[in-house]
């Protein structure tokens, strides 16, 4: 879910964010969603597949979209299956009152908040870091801390390894099952312990 007045930006990375979540819903007021030409065959069929939703809330002012993406987030809630994950994009602290209600009603949900650099103010970036390998860092944690049976306590477990801003705990759980580290039966999650020591020692 992205809150576009809050992160405008955030329209030139729909086409990725697609390929990443089952569903993106997008709420604005005044801004206008402007997308290029190509994108447009696209994004005609994921609109028909449900798979993108652009929501412009029928009246625009102070929070409109922020109130548009709570309640879309209670609607969501009531329609999709429990181990549904929601990320909410935005700057506004305030809907993480929106992901509190989530969590307390046992879904998965965190805010990516995304950072605005001010040409005044820019900071030269630093050397770059090798990337970091979280297949590798979360098996060697689950191999000495406890296995999540279920799929929504297992992105929560993720997630508090992890910070939220850094990892997309969806991407991270599709890579455990592809690796056959985990499998899913009966929404109930079992653990290969010889993938996970080989992995926690790459």
């Amino acid at each position: 879910m992205i809150d576009l007045e809050n992160c405008p930006g955030q329209i030139h990375q729909l086409m990725n964010n697609l390929q990443h979540y089952a569903q993106v819903l997008i709420c604005y007021a005044q801004c206008g969603v402007k997308v290029p030409v190509d994108w447009i065959v696209p994004l005609t069929a994921t609109v028909n597949e449900s798979r993108l939703k652009l929501l412009k809330m029928p009246l625009s002012g102070k929070n409109a979209a922020d109130f548009g993406i709570t309640f879309w987030a209670g609607v969501l809630m009531a329609q999709l299956p429990p181990d549904t994950h929601f990320d909410i994009v935005s700057n506004d602290a305030d809907l993480d009152y929106v992901v509190s209600l989530l969590i307390s009603q046992q879904r998965s949900a965190k805010r990516i908040g995304v950072k605005k650099d001010s040409p005044e103010t820019a900071i030269p970036a630093p050397a770059a870091l090798p990337p970091r390998n979280y297949l590798q860092e979360y098996c060697a944690h689950i191999d000495k801390h406890s296995k999540p049976t279920k799929k929504t306590t297992l992105l929560n477990s993720i997630n508090s390894k992890f910070k939220p801003e850094t990892i997309n705990s969806e991407a991270l759980f599709v890579d455990l099952l592809k690796h056959g580290i985990i499998t899913v039966t009966d929404n109930r999650i079992t653990y290969n312990r010889q993938k996970i020591t080989e992995f926690a020692a790459t």
